[in-house]
Protein backbone atom coordinates (compact mmCIF):
# COMPACT_ATOMS: atom_id res chain seq x y z
CA UNK A 1 0.00 0.00 0.00
CA UNK A 2 1.43 3.38 -1.03
CA UNK A 3 1.53 6.42 1.27
CA UNK A 4 -1.16 8.07 -0.89
CA UNK A 5 -3.41 5.00 -0.69
CA UNK A 6 -2.82 4.74 3.05
CA UNK A 7 -3.84 8.37 3.57
CA UNK A 8 -7.04 7.86 1.57
CA UNK A 9 -7.93 4.75 3.58
CA UNK A 10 -7.24 6.66 6.80
CA UNK A 11 -9.59 9.50 5.79
CA UNK A 12 -12.42 7.15 4.81
CA UNK A 13 -11.93 5.03 7.92
CA UNK A 14 -11.88 8.06 10.23
CA UNK A 15 -15.10 9.44 8.70
CA UNK A 16 -16.86 6.10 9.21
CA UNK A 17 -15.93 5.89 12.85
CA UNK A 18 -16.73 9.48 13.67
CA UNK A 19 -20.20 8.76 12.30
CA UNK A 20 -20.46 5.67 14.51
CA UNK A 21 -19.40 7.73 17.50
CA UNK A 22 -22.08 10.38 16.87
CA UNK A 23 -24.69 7.63 16.64
CA UNK A 24 -23.60 6.36 20.04
CA UNK A 25 -22.52 2.99 18.68
CA UNK A 26 -19.07 3.02 20.20
CA UNK A 27 -17.00 4.66 22.91
CA UNK A 28 -14.53 7.31 21.81
CA UNK A 29 -12.71 8.24 24.98
CA UNK A 30 -9.11 9.32 24.40
CA UNK A 31 -7.35 6.46 26.13
CA UNK A 32 -4.06 5.91 24.33
CA UNK A 33 -1.94 7.92 26.75
CA UNK A 34 -3.06 6.32 30.04
CA UNK A 35 -3.01 2.81 28.54
CA UNK A 36 0.47 3.26 27.10
CA UNK A 37 1.77 4.75 30.35
CA UNK A 38 0.18 2.04 32.48
CA UNK A 39 1.67 -0.89 30.59
CA UNK A 40 5.01 0.68 29.78
CA UNK A 41 5.42 1.60 33.45
CA UNK A 42 4.75 -2.06 34.33
CA UNK A 43 7.50 -3.10 31.92
CA UNK A 44 9.89 -0.58 33.47
CA UNK A 45 9.24 -2.00 36.93
CA UNK A 46 10.04 -5.52 35.72
CA UNK A 47 12.93 -4.70 33.38
CA UNK A 48 15.65 -2.15 34.21
CA UNK A 49 16.50 -1.17 30.59
CA UNK A 50 13.79 -2.39 28.20
CA UNK A 51 13.80 -2.36 24.41
CA UNK A 52 10.68 -0.64 23.08
CA UNK A 53 9.41 -0.43 19.50
CA UNK A 54 6.60 1.47 17.84
CA UNK A 55 5.41 1.25 14.24
CA UNK A 56 3.90 4.48 13.02
CA UNK A 57 5.03 7.64 14.80
CA UNK A 58 2.95 10.78 15.45
CA UNK A 59 1.63 11.88 12.06
CA UNK A 60 -0.42 14.97 12.89
CA UNK A 61 -0.29 17.60 15.62
CA UNK A 62 -4.03 17.21 16.25
CA UNK A 63 -4.37 13.41 16.19
CA UNK A 64 -4.58 13.20 19.99
CA UNK A 65 -2.85 9.84 20.28
CA UNK A 66 0.69 11.20 20.74
CA UNK A 67 2.06 7.68 21.16
CA UNK A 68 5.69 8.54 20.37
CA UNK A 69 5.69 11.44 22.81
CA UNK A 70 3.96 9.37 25.50
CA UNK A 71 6.42 6.50 25.19
CA UNK A 72 9.50 8.74 25.13
CA UNK A 73 8.35 10.85 28.09
CA UNK A 74 7.58 7.72 30.11
CA UNK A 75 10.90 6.05 29.34
CA UNK A 76 13.04 9.18 29.76
CA UNK A 77 16.07 7.31 28.50
CA UNK A 78 15.62 4.35 30.85
CA UNK A 79 15.36 2.06 27.85
CA UNK A 80 16.02 1.95 24.11
CA UNK A 81 13.17 3.22 21.95
CA UNK A 82 12.81 2.74 18.19
CA UNK A 83 9.96 4.20 16.16
CA UNK A 84 9.50 2.94 12.59
CA UNK A 85 7.92 5.25 10.03
CA UNK A 86 7.87 5.22 6.23
CA UNK A 87 7.10 8.91 5.74
CA UNK A 88 9.82 11.55 6.11
CA UNK A 89 7.04 14.15 6.48
CA UNK A 90 5.56 12.29 9.45
CA UNK A 91 8.97 11.92 11.07
CA UNK A 92 9.53 15.67 10.77
CA UNK A 93 6.16 16.36 12.40
CA UNK A 94 6.95 13.92 15.18
CA UNK A 95 10.40 15.38 15.81
CA UNK A 96 8.89 18.83 16.13
CA UNK A 97 6.28 17.62 18.64
CA UNK A 98 8.81 15.55 20.59
CA UNK A 99 11.53 18.21 20.86
CA UNK A 100 12.21 17.76 24.60
CA UNK A 101 12.52 13.98 24.15
CA UNK A 102 14.12 13.41 20.75
CA UNK A 103 17.37 12.33 22.39
CA UNK A 104 15.47 9.31 23.69
CA UNK A 105 13.99 8.34 20.30
CA UNK A 106 15.62 6.37 17.49
CA UNK A 107 13.75 7.23 14.29
CA UNK A 108 13.96 4.48 11.67
CA UNK A 109 12.77 5.72 8.29
CA UNK A 110 11.47 3.37 5.62
CA UNK A 111 9.23 0.34 5.33
CA UNK A 112 8.67 -1.01 8.83
CA UNK A 113 8.59 -4.69 7.85
CA UNK A 114 11.86 -4.42 5.95
CA UNK A 115 13.59 -2.50 8.72
CA UNK A 116 12.31 -4.73 11.51
CA UNK A 117 13.41 -7.82 9.59
CA UNK A 118 16.85 -6.36 8.88
CA UNK A 119 17.45 -5.19 12.45
CA UNK A 120 16.32 -8.54 13.87
CA UNK A 121 18.64 -10.40 11.51
CA UNK A 122 21.52 -8.11 12.44
CA UNK A 123 20.83 -8.64 16.18
CA UNK A 124 20.14 -4.96 16.77
CA UNK A 125 18.04 -6.19 19.69
CA UNK A 126 17.89 -9.66 21.25
CA UNK A 127 14.62 -9.08 23.11
CA UNK A 128 11.71 -6.70 22.67
CA UNK A 129 9.96 -5.92 25.94
CA UNK A 130 7.22 -3.58 24.71
CA UNK A 131 5.74 -3.08 21.24
CA UNK A 132 3.05 -0.82 19.83
CA UNK A 133 1.80 -1.81 16.38
CA UNK A 134 0.02 1.22 14.92
CA UNK A 135 1.22 1.91 11.39
CA UNK A 136 -1.06 1.70 8.33
CA UNK A 137 -4.66 0.46 8.40
CA UNK A 138 -3.60 -2.74 6.72
CA UNK A 139 -3.98 -5.90 8.78
CA UNK A 140 -1.59 -7.86 6.55
CA UNK A 141 1.16 -5.27 6.99
CA UNK A 142 0.68 -5.18 10.78
CA UNK A 143 0.82 -8.99 10.80
CA UNK A 144 4.11 -8.95 8.87
CA UNK A 145 5.55 -6.46 11.35
CA UNK A 146 4.63 -8.78 14.20
CA UNK A 147 6.01 -11.89 12.49
CA UNK A 148 9.30 -10.15 11.71
CA UNK A 149 10.08 -9.86 15.43
CA UNK A 150 7.84 -12.47 17.05
CA UNK A 151 10.84 -14.58 18.04
CA UNK A 152 12.13 -11.63 20.10
CA UNK A 153 9.10 -11.54 22.38
CA UNK A 154 9.88 -13.30 25.66
CA UNK A 155 7.92 -13.90 28.85
CA UNK A 156 6.30 -10.68 30.13
CA UNK A 157 6.64 -8.84 26.82
CA UNK A 158 3.66 -6.51 26.34
CA UNK A 159 2.15 -5.79 22.92
CA UNK A 160 -0.42 -3.13 22.11
CA UNK A 161 -2.33 -3.16 18.82
CA UNK A 162 -4.47 -0.18 17.95
CA UNK A 163 -7.74 -0.08 16.00
CA UNK A 164 -8.91 -3.66 16.49
CA UNK A 165 -12.68 -3.23 16.92
CA UNK A 166 -14.60 -0.68 14.93
CA UNK A 167 -13.77 -1.57 11.37
CA UNK A 168 -10.06 -0.92 11.78
CA UNK A 169 -8.15 -3.47 9.75
CA UNK A 170 -5.03 -3.44 11.91
CA UNK A 171 -6.16 -6.26 14.18
CA UNK A 172 -7.69 -8.45 11.46
CA UNK A 173 -4.96 -11.10 11.75
CA UNK A 174 -3.23 -10.09 14.96
CA UNK A 175 -6.24 -10.15 17.26
CA UNK A 176 -7.48 -13.72 16.57
CA UNK A 177 -3.92 -15.03 16.65
CA UNK A 178 -3.10 -13.50 20.03
CA UNK A 179 -6.48 -14.34 21.55
CA UNK A 180 -6.13 -17.99 20.51
CA UNK A 181 -2.54 -18.38 21.67
CA UNK A 182 -2.19 -19.89 25.18
CA UNK A 183 1.11 -18.08 25.67
CA UNK A 184 -0.57 -14.68 25.39
CA UNK A 185 -3.05 -13.09 27.81
CA UNK A 186 -5.16 -10.49 26.03
CA UNK A 187 -7.52 -7.68 26.90
CA UNK A 188 -9.44 -5.43 24.51
CA UNK A 189 -10.35 -1.91 25.60
CA UNK A 190 -13.55 -0.75 23.91
CA UNK A 191 -12.37 2.84 23.54
CA UNK A 192 -11.61 4.88 20.45
CA UNK A 193 -11.26 2.27 17.69
CA UNK A 194 -10.44 -0.58 20.06
CA UNK A 195 -7.10 -1.15 21.78
CA UNK A 196 -5.75 -4.68 22.25
CA UNK A 197 -3.20 -5.33 24.99
CA UNK A 198 -1.43 -8.69 25.13
CA UNK A 199 1.15 -9.95 27.61
CA UNK A 200 3.26 -13.00 26.93
CA UNK A 201 3.02 -15.45 29.81
CA UNK A 202 4.66 -18.52 28.27
CA UNK A 203 7.34 -19.37 25.71
CA UNK A 204 5.30 -21.97 23.84
CA UNK A 205 5.00 -20.35 20.42
CA UNK A 206 7.41 -18.19 18.47
CA UNK A 207 10.46 -19.07 20.57
CA UNK A 208 11.12 -22.57 19.31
Amino acid sequence: MSIRESRLVNKIWKAQHLALSKLGLRSYARAHKPILRKYLSAVLKATPHPTVIETGCIRDATEGTESTLTIASTLMGRGVFYTFEISREHISVCQELCKPYNQYINYVEGDSVENLTKMAEEDAFDTIHFALFDSVNDGTHIWKEFKAVEHLFKRNTIIIVDDVLWGGDKGRLMRPYLEAAPEWQTKVYNVEYGILVAQKVDEARGDE
